[in-house]
């Protein structure tokens, strides 16, 4: 929701000016709710404004729905189940909604929280361009970390029967004291068994945010190209929380090699290479990373084709990046002890490992010469 050129300075220290404040009179108007209002985004049905809350003192971000789609049924639903989706997620890795009314015009819009931090894509960015301020992220091990609470998110969304669709680097939020978290669950589907996307084309024409290859896809096929699982892609409707396994593949496989999985002129021929071309592991396509094969194997997983040849939920995905992380065997392939023994060793005692070493050859060498 924010970038380093436009993120407002950390929030300041608290003070009795603020927190005990008087609250606007009774009955007061939108201004006296709402005050230092300014537009910094816009895209799809609505647009962004960073405010500051009178009644909660505090500065907040306003999602408002644009006054030419008011009378449309479809953006006003979508719109209020963007709100009422993201309110009633309540986890960590989601972002709080405060409130959510109509303005003076009838148009309704929503407020929560923004996030002072980067994108996951302004991170990979900022690796690739050796950028020293994320030199903190440059740790596989770390970027690791950052997707197991993505995941973790996403699976407790599936349990409420919510699927994101839209996972993507720009969709994930590193916040500035190491939160991470989940955004935009504006073309969210409701696994409630009624399919409602094939909708009028009034969502069809939404504009994307820039125009970018990269932006969120409005109509009958929902999300961005690059990330799209092939049913997707196809534009099924019957599309369940595989969708989002397949995503969050897309994303790690970039995590390991800061290059996209796919690449295309346009959107159209993304499609194409999701659909029909197969996948060459991040392994094989650049060894020299000496990514893991373990690690490799999970991401293959993730990114099959066949949504049945997938991780059958998120958990079990969750859980084989966690015993990578934790060096244990993974299910979807077997490791032998010694090279489980070196990862964990290479992962956890990175500063330490030449000095448990000396003193594990000085134990051995005591015991032998005891005999």
């Amino acid at each position: 929701m924010s970038n380093s050129s436009s993120t407002p300075p950390p929030q300041p220290r608290l003070h009795r000016n603020i927190t005990d404040a008087a609250l606007p009179p009774l009955g007061a108007s939108w201004e006296d709710h709402f005050e230092n209002t300014t537009p910094f985004k816009e895209g799809g049905g609505g647009v962004l404004y960073r405010t500051r809350d009178r009644n909660l003192n505090r500065e907040v971000i306003l999602k408002l729905l644009k006054e030419e789609h008011r009378d449309s049924p479809d953006v006003t639903r979508r719109f209020l189940r963007e709100a009422r989706v993201t309110a009633l997620l309540q986890h960590p890795a989601t972002v709080p909604i405060y409130e959510m009314g109509q303005d003076p015009q009838g148009n309704p819009y929503f407020t929560m929280k923004e996030i002072r931090g980067e994108s996951l894509s302004a991170i990979l960015k900022g690796i690739t361009a050796r950028n020293r301020e994320m030199d903190r992220f440059r740790s596989r091990e770390v970027l690791i970390d950052l997707l197991i609470q993505v995941g973790q998110a996403l699976a407790y969304a599936h349990s409420c029967g919510v699927v994101h669709r839209d996972i993507k680097p720009g969709n994930i939020m590193v916040g500035a004291f190491g939160e991470v978290l989940v955004m935009d669950w504006g073309v969210a589907k409701i696994m409630d068994g009624v399919d409602d996307d094939e909708e009028s084309e009034a969502l069809k024409t939404l504009p994307s945010l820039e125009g970018d290859i990269d932006d969120t896809e409005y109509g009958k096929v929902y999300g961005t190209p690059r990330y799209m699982a092939p049913e997707q892609a196809r534009g099924h409707t019957n599309i369940d929380e595989r969708v989002d396994i397949f995503s969050l593949g897309a994303v790690l496989y970039e995590c390991l090699i800061y290059r996209p999985l796919v690449f295309g002129a346009n959107r159209d021929e993304l499609l194409k290479k999701i659909c029909d071309e197969p996948f060459i592991s991040p392994a094989t396509k650049e060894p020299y990373r000496m990514i893991p094969p373990e690690l490799d194997a999970i991401v293959m997983k993730a990114l099959a084709k066949d949504p049945d040849n997938r991780y059958k939920n998120m958990t079990t995905f969750v859980a084989d990046l966690q015993r990578y992380r934790r060096g244990e065997t993974v299910s979807v392939m077997c490791t032998s002890f010694q090279a489980r023994a070196q990862r964990w060793i290479k992962t956890n005692l990175p500063l330490k490992r030449s000095s448990i070493l000396v003193s594990i050859g000085l134990v051995i060498g005591l015991l032998i010469g005891r005999f």
